[in-house]
C-alpha cells in the first residue's frame, strides 16, 4: 500500500477512476477490455506520478481534468441549446391515424430495392 500512499493527488484520482471502470468492465464480462484498461491505467498513473515527481503537478492536474471539463462543457452547451428536446421532436414518430400510415409508407419505400422488399433481395 505504500505505492498508493506515495501517489500524488492527480495520479490517485486517475487510479480511482480507472479502478471503477475496470470493475464495471469485469462485472459486464468484458475481460479483454478490462485488461487493456488495466495496462493503460497503470501506465497513466505512472506517467502522472512522474510528472508530479519533477514538479509538473499543474500539468498532471490539467491532463486529469481536461476530459471532465470537456464533457461538462459539451453537456452544458447541449442543454443550453435544447438539443435533447430538438432531437426528441425530430426522431419520434407519432403513433396515431394518418401520421402513422404516412410514416409507414415512407419506411416501406426506404426498405425496397428495385421494387422488391429488401428481405427477398440477394444483396446480403
Amino acid at each position: 500500500m505504500r505505492f498508493i500512499d506515495s501517489l500524488c493527488p492527480p495520479a490517485l484520482l486517475y487510479l480511482i477512476y480507472t479502478v471503477v471502470h475496470i470493475g464495471l468492465d469485469l462485472s459486464l464480462g468484458r475481460f479483454a477490455t478490462a485488461a487493456i484498461k488495466l495496462i493503460m491505467g497503470v501506465s497513466g498513473v505512472v506517467i502522472l506520478d512522474a510528472l508530479c515527481g519533477v514538479d509538473l503537478g499543474i500539468v498532471s492536474w490539467a491532463i486529469v481534468a481536461t476530459p471532465f471539463i470537456m464533457v461538462a462543457l459539451a453537456s452544458s452547451i447541449s442543454l443550453g441549446l435544447g438539443m435533447d428536446h430538438l432531437l426528441h421532436e425530430k426522431f419520434t414518430t407519432p403513433l396515431s391515424g394518418d401520421d402513422l400510415k404516412k410514416n409507414d409508407s415512407v419506411g416501406q419505400q426506404a426498405f425496397k430495392v428495385d421494387g422488391n422488399p429488401l428481405s427477398t433481395s440477394a444483396i446480403y
